[in-house]
């Protein structure tokens, strides 16, 4: 073979060995038919409002000569008389006594963690799972600014890490770690002074570090004849210098204004589904106490009387809200999926290498995701959940194999 003809070979041996590689990478790649798995979800449409919240608080009126430590945290409930907070001669002291705190909820949580004698009695899986629930449960706190849940789970899961270690044989025990704890704690306590005075709690309930100087213009008797002069009266007042207050009462009043395509759907005695933007308190529920017109009945004051008092509502004074008009539950599935045939809903899914057609009975839509009804009698014709509904795909049909 003359030196052209080996030249041509090689290019061409070449060339098929680059159209083999581009082939298999495509094939990699490339997915002709991608699917989503279907779930259950729920949804609403509401009215949207900003709530004041109008609560039978007591002012702390204490005024400290030295330095103080709370012993209760924001929103944290305390008896009548209970301690709020102690006062000391400097602040190095009331660090000390913080300082001490800390080292003794390390304590309390080790001594917890050692308690676990048994490690065959502990199922390894179940303490997995806690630690991955308590993660995300961390993560979706850390993400809604709720610091009082961070704190709460971050506790939970180095409880349950640190128990994993000792299953697995990582660590055999604390014991070390417990008794240097123990003996900082003693050196600590080694003549400290007593506190000079406690603040004391008036009444039990709620409390809450500052006051708003909404207390005295936010009331249960000022909603006897709240009118449009609340809003002013809201806007200028200032924070006092009081040294906290206490929320005392379960029952609890959201004011709103709405305009006259809103207040007209409500009457005085409606029971109401709110939804807010509070973790672990998205829903409350409330009733219309009443309704005040404005002279141009273009807007009203709607006053919603609540039973659910928590640290989340004691906390805030006002909060976007949403008064639920309509629910909606289903199983959710992208729009993308949603085809027609034969002028009949519906959505292609995978059921082992062959595409089938289920029809669908659209429940709520918006610009992404439908929410399909769920099969009741669990008819495999219809959507039903954890079908792989397929999102995207070409020339597909009923019955059509997919390999």
């Amino acid at each position: 073979m003359n030196n052209k003809g080996v030249l041509f070979l090689k290019i061409a041996v070449t060339a098929l060995i680059l159209v083999f590689i581009v082939y298999q990478t495509f094939s990699v790649v490339y997915k002709p038919i991608t699917t989503a798995t279907a779930l259950y979800h729920s949804t609403y449409d509401g009215i949207e409002i900003n709530g004041y919240f109008v609560r039978e608080e007591t002012i702390i009126d204490y005024h400290i000569t030295g330095n103080e430590r709370y012993v209760v945290e924001e929103g944290e409930k305390i008896s009548k008389d209970g301690t709020i907070a102690e006062v000391y001669t400097s602040s190095e002291i009331a660090e000390t006594y913080e300082q001490i705190k800390k080292l003794s909820d390390e304590v309390e949580i080790l001594e917890s963690i050692n308690s676990v004698s048994d490690p065959s009695s502990v199922d390894l899986a179940t303490l997995s799972n806690r630690i991955k629930r308590s993660y995300i449960e961390f993560l979706y706190f850390k993400d809604a600014g709720n610091f009082t849940g961070i704190d709460d789970y971050s506790t939970e899961l180095l409880m349950q890490l640190n128990k994993k270690q000792i299953l697995t044989g990582e660590v055999s025990g604390f014991d070390n770690l417990l008794n240097s704890l123990k003996n900082e704690i003693k050196s600590l306590k080694n003549g400290l002074p007593s506190p000079l005075s406690k603040v004391t709690a008036p009444v039990s309930g709620f409390f809450i570090h500052q006051s708003d100087g909404l207390e005295k213009v936010l009331t249960f008797d000022s909603l006897e004849n709240i009118d449009e002069t609340i809003f002013e009266k809201i806007s200028t007042a200032k924070p006092t210098n009081a040294f906290g207050k206490i929320v005392s009462s379960q029952n609890f009043y959201i004011v709103s204004q709405m305009n006259d395509d809103d207040y007209l759907n409500f009457s005085v005695g409606d029971t109401i589904s709110l939804r807010t933007p509070f973790v672990g308190s998205e829903k409350l529920k409330a009733t219309v106490d009443s309704i005040k017109i404005a002279k141009d009945k273009n807007s009203a004051i709607v006053v919603l009387a609540c039973q659910t008092m928590n640290s989340q509502f004691a906390t805030v004074r006002s909060a976007p809200l949403t008064i639920v008009t309509e629910e909606y539950e289903g199983i959710k599935i992208s729009n993308r999926a949603v085809h027609y045939s034969e002028g009949v809903a519906g959505v292609y899914v995978v059921s082992g290498s062959i595409v089938k057609f289920k029809p669908i009975e659209i429940v709520y839509r918006t610009e992404t995701f439908t929410l399909c009804k769920k099969s009741e009698d669990g008819d495999n014709k219809s959507i039903v959940l954890y079908d792989e509904v397929i999102e995207k795909g070409k020339n597909l049909y009923d019955g059509k194999f997919i390999g």
